[in-house]
């Protein structure tokens, strides 16, 4: 059995995000969270030990490999073979796949999707396209939301999430849970922020919202960000971003859901699902998509005891500030098509509300400008990446 000292050591390693040739100098640490793995600046990665399997048998004078069962072509090499005791200490799953009921009932799983592709694919049958959502597991989500929030981070942020310590982070997580308080949803919803200056927002599957660091920048009040994450929450709960990407590639979605949750394909193969996954989640959402999640905003916030004025109210601005620096906010039109009619809509819903009620409810907090603040005192975002 492996000692606390050897659980904690750190480990040279080579590490490989999948996406590119690049292979970087990193420190993996086995700790009782899972496997991290750092870079000189700090954590960037980090492995549930369910997730850690052996990509190959060891052998004397060869790494370490390891590969990662819900991002496949991700990888690890590690030269020192003592790491091991403590892999084996923590990854239950090192040597095999669990399999179990739950194992059984992912490769059924797996299967029906595949025989789905096979028949729209094939067959050609478009009335069975609509349906898969309804046979994906939102449990099967989960993975695929978390390599979306990855991907926007490395590509918007480099990287980068917000984080204002325990303090800041209270004020945008206690406003999602007041949120989603209010709805009955299988999703756990979970906000970040990334650290780019751009002026947007999307919901990835498996209820994961990314804030960017411009639209906290250019809120007034907590009720428009507030507005803004209810429309997020609305596309999650609705599974919007599930249909994006049945509309973007049905073939490569089943294909791409084997290859997460089981081994059956190659990398490269793999990667199919990323790649819908992020056309999806960039893609213009449907007007009804849009006009959906406005409303169910309004209804959301309302619950919530948060004012709905904030949604027309941060639309305004947003149509305002791209008349007048029409590059600041591209890219929040290029992922939420912006209208005068959806202005229209949302606020033709505020004022069917009691007027005794909309004014009892909340516009701003101090929590909120506090968050805000400490966001505004952090160094600026990484170099390309401002609003």
């Amino acid at each position: 059995m492996s000692t606390p000292s050897e659980t904690a050591r750190a480990f040279p390693a080579r590490y490989n995000d999948g996406r590119t040739a690049a292979t970087l100098a990193v420190q993996v640490r086995a700790e009782p969270r899972g496997l991290i793995i750092a870079d000189a600046d700090g954590d960037i990665d980090w492995w549930p030990w369910p997730e850690v399997q052996l990509a190959e048998p060891p052998a004397r004078a060869r790494p370490i490999r390891l590969s990662n069962r819900s991002r496949p072509g991700v990888r690890l090499a590690i030269d020192d073979p003592a790491v091991l005791p403590a892999l084996r200490l923590h990854a239950r799953y090192l040597h095999r796949n669990p399999i179990g009921r739950k194992g059984l009932l992912t490769a059924a799983g797996t299967a029906a999707i595949c025989a789905l592709v096979v028949a729209v694919f094939v067959y050609g049958l478009p009335w069975m396209a609509r349906p898969l959502a309804a046979v994906i597991p939102i449990a099967w989500e989960q993975p695929v939301g978390e390599s979306t929030v990855v991907i926007v981070n490395r590509i918007f942020a480099r990287g980068r999430e917000i984080c204002t310590g325990a303090a800041g982070d209270a004020a945008l997580q206690a406003m999602t849970r007041q949120l989603a308080a209010t709805i009955e949803t299988p999703y756990r919803i979970r906000v970040s922020v990334a650290d780019s200056g751009l002026v947007n927002a999307l919901a990835a599957p498996g209820g994961r919202i990314v804030v960017f660091r411009g639209l906290i920048d250019r809120a007034a009040s907590a009720e428009e960000v507030a507005g803004v994450l209810a429309h997020e929450i609305a596309h999650v709960t609705e599974r919007h971003s599930i249909h994006q990407m049945e509309k973007a590639q049905t073939a490569n979605v089943g294909v791409g859901l084997a290859c997460v949750l089981t081994r059956v394909c190659e990398s490269q193969t793999s990667q199919a699902l990323i790649n819908v996954a992020g056309s999806a989640v960039f893609a213009n959402f449907s007007r009804q998509d849009e006009a959906d999640a406005d409303a169910k905003a309004v209804r959301y916030t309302t619950r919530a005891g948060i004012s709905p004025k904030g949604i027309p109210a941060m639309f305004r601005k947003l149509i305002e500030e791209r008349q007048r620096s029409p590059g600041g906010v591209d890219a929040w039109f290029s992922t939420h098509p912006l209208e005068e009619d959806r202005i229209t809509a949302t606020q033709a819903l505020i004022d069917q509300m009691d007027p005794d009620i909309l004014s009892s409810l909340t516009v701003d907090s101090r929590n909120f400008h506090d968050f805000r603040q400490r966001v505004a005192a952090l160094p600026p975002p990484p170099a390309g990446q401002a609003g």
